[in-house]
């Protein structure tokens, strides 16, 4: 079991659950585990990353050079890593938390991130770590920003005429380079919320705010949101609707397949993922494979099933291609390519492909995670309600990997069977709870 790392990284509020000698530490045992010699570092834009770079480089013993190329979406990074030969790549984020949250994300020489037992070897022995008497410096570098710019601009090959685009950058590290490329590539677009100033990142907007798109949308245009790091896409589309990660997967798996780069016709998602996506994928006669919640998860899979398409509900999408993790910016070239291939509506494409069953997702608060025995109990009220009640499709009861929260996800074929089934299950375990 992982003491600090979550599905996506370490998280916290800087000098509240977040600590300085937890931070230090972590970076020494790295050091002791991993041996890098040259580290590339990445942030997304809220106030406390120079903090936390300085806490990093404390960690390291000089022995380390920490090379910061500074704001940049968490895609970049295998880029970075790549051009620059960086033994390590740190990304400094809290992505969808809001400002106050802030974080360390781990990133191996390939690109992808850290291994779960090899996190839980850099855990195992930091109480008794000592921090070097000399430590890393940081060299500040911009190359890495023209690099990502340059990669982007290679892959879209898009006749940018036949959009209309709104962008919600979501105040966080996208906010900058897609206005750099839709201007190189004379988009037909709006920008919103892409003026960082440290707090804002996240407020109100991004990913996890779809509202925000659908309350400014004008006739004529889909939107695009990303989150503070800008590795997941949330869309809306012609008809101010959103566009979630499962429709996303499906409209990218008849794209690439048709223009023949879905590998072995196989899909990964995770255990979020609508009923419905499931039955489009089995529809094209792909192969599904499902994975537990978390982005590394679903890149672990791809890995080894020699999949070129994975990705979940909340927008990370992996096209392992390119990249072997989730960039939203990359996502949505993607999805404007296939909506230019196939000459649709992405509202079209929904009606004919993709049926969502009705889906309610409840966030409990917690003061401490559930343990396995509680959340056995949990499962067992909720399976003798939908046995009792005949649900005709499912629920997920999960601990959240990056905050302290309970994830209560209900999926029925109609509104009002999931609306019943979801009140009454919340109820009973709120009253577990308390």
């Amino acid at each position: 079991m992982k003491k600090y790392f979550g599905t996506d990284g370490i998280r916290g509020i800087p000098n509240d659950t977040l600590s300085k000698d937890l931070i230090s530490k972590i970076s020494a045992s790295v050091e002791q585990h991993i041996n890098p010699k040259n580290i590339g570092v990445i942030s997304d834009t809220r106030s406390s990353s120079d903090e936390i770079l300085n806490w990093i480089s404390i960690g390291f013993s000089n022995n380390v050079n920490i090379y910061n190329h500074g704001v940049l979406p968490s895609g970049s990074m295998p880029i970075i890593l790549n051009k620059f030969n960086y033994d390590l790549g740190i990304i400094i984020s809290a992505s969808h938390n809001p400002a106050e949250y802030n974080g360390i994300k781990l990133i191996q020489e390939n690109g992808s991130k850290l291994d779960d037992d090899v996190e839980i070897s850099i855990e195992k022995n930091i109480d008794s770590l000592e921090l070097p008497n000399q430590h890393a410096e940081i060299i500040n570098l911009s190359d890495g920003h023209l690099e990502y710019l340059n990669f982007l601009d290679e892959v879209t090959d898009i006749d940018f005429s036949h959009f209309q685009i709104l962008i919600d950058a979501a105040n966080g590290s996208a906010s900058t380079v897609i206005k750099e490329l839709f201007d190189k590539k004379n988009a037909n677009y709006r920008i919103i919320n892409n003026q960082p100033d440290g707090l804002n990142i996240n407020k109100d907007c991004g990913a996890t705010v779809p509202e925000n798109l659908q309350k400014n949308i004008e006739k004529g245009e889909i939107g695009a949101s990303f989150d503070g790091d800008a590795d997941r896409l949330i869309m809306v589309d012609e008809n101010g609707d959103i566009v979630n990660g499962d429709l996303i997967l499906t409209i990218l798996s008849k794209y690439l397949s048709e223009v023949n780069q879905l590998t072995n016709n196989i899909v990964v998602s995770t255990v979020m993922s609508n009923y419905g996506f499931k039955q489009a994928i089995e529809k094209f006669n792909f192969d599904l494979i499902e994975t537990p919640v978390g982005d590394k998860y679903v890149a672990e899979a791809m890995k080894k099933y020699d999949a070129a398409l994975g990705g979940e509900q909340s927008g990370h999408i992996i096209i392992s291609d390119l990249l072997p993790v989730g960039d939203g910016l990359v996502t949505l070239i993607y999805v404007l390519k296939a909506m230019q291939h196939f000459g649709v509506a992405l509202s079209d494409f929904k009606r004919e492909h993709l049926y969502e069953y009705p889906q309610k997702l409840t966030n409990l608060e917690l003061k401490n995670k559930l343990n396995d025995e509680e959340l056995e109990y949990i499962n067992q009220i909720a399976l003798d309600m939908s046995i009792k009640k005949d649900l005709d499709g499912r629920y997920l009861i999960r601990n959240s990997g990056t905050e302290p929260l309970l994830r209560v996800l209900v999926e029925a074929k109609s509104n009002e069977a999931m609306e019943d089934f979801s009140n009454e299950l919340i109820t009973k375990i709120n009253k577990y709870l308390n």
